[in-house]
């Protein structure tokens, strides 16, 4: 094998190593919860912000759709840049890390009440340990799913008021139209009905007139005959 030859099966294996390298983070990236942006970044909850733009610079080569030919690429791609920019922003970032902590308390509670009731021995409890670094991780993810589960069901109640009154309040108009149209129309025929009774009561006077002659004449034919 020429030095060429060596150096072009050098660079093909490199590249073949980098891809599985970009595949398994892809993965990696992939397999990472959503509400834990710190897991999905690969840093820990105490980085800073500058530990924040250089993993995501890091990994964002790695796992970019560019760079690599795994076809869920891009998706992890996007659910890296959303874990930075949440992170980015110390507002979401203290929330997140409240939350958490939250989620740490609960469960250390809920442990100590199972070493006291003898469901769990004292040296399972321990805050230090994998175990219970993984169940607060789960812990945090079930409140953040409560969470979000009660924010969706207060927007659908939001929405069925607002649609609610949104009919109410069309039914309403619809009401006003329907009362102008008839006093409309009761508007326009009133030079008509006007019209109308004028000429019964030019047709009664007529009448009345009629009736008063006739009754005259008869009148005068019955003194005639006496």
């Amino acid at each position: 094998m020429s030095g060429a030859e060596a150096k072009e099966v050098d660079q093909l294996l490199q590249h073949e190593s980098m891809q599985l390298y970009c595949k398994q983070e892809v993965e990696r990236v992939l397999a990472q919860s959503p509400l834990d942006p710190f897991a999905i970044l690969g840093v820990q909850r105490t980085c800073s912000e500058n530990d924040i733009k250089l993993a995501y610079r890091s990994k964002s080569r790695l796992i970019h759709p560019d760079k690599t030919v795994h076809d869920r690429a891009r998706e992890a791609f996007e659910k890296l840049k959303k874990a930075e920019t949440e992170l980015m922003d110390e507002s979401k970032r203290k929330t997140i890390l409240a939350m958490m902590q939250e989620a740490r308390r609960e469960l250390a509670a809920e442990w100590r009440a199972e070493v006291q009731s003898g469901k769990r021995r004292e040296e399972d409890a321990g805050q230090t340990t994998q175990a219970f670094e993984d169940a607060a991780l789960a812990k945090y993810r079930s409140i953040m799913i409560d969470i979000e589960w009660r924010r969706r069901q207060k927007l659908k109640q939001e929405m069925a008021a607002e649609g609610a009154a949104r009919i109410k309040e069309e039914e309403q108009a619809k009401e006003r139209r329907k009362k102008r149209d008839a006093d409309k129309a009761w508007e326009d025929s009133r030079d008509e009905r006007v019209s109308n009774w004028r000429s019964f009561q030019a047709a009664g006077a007529k009448g009345s007139k009629s009736k008063s002659k006739s009754q005259g004449k008869k009148a005068k034919l019955a003194s005639k005959t006496a």
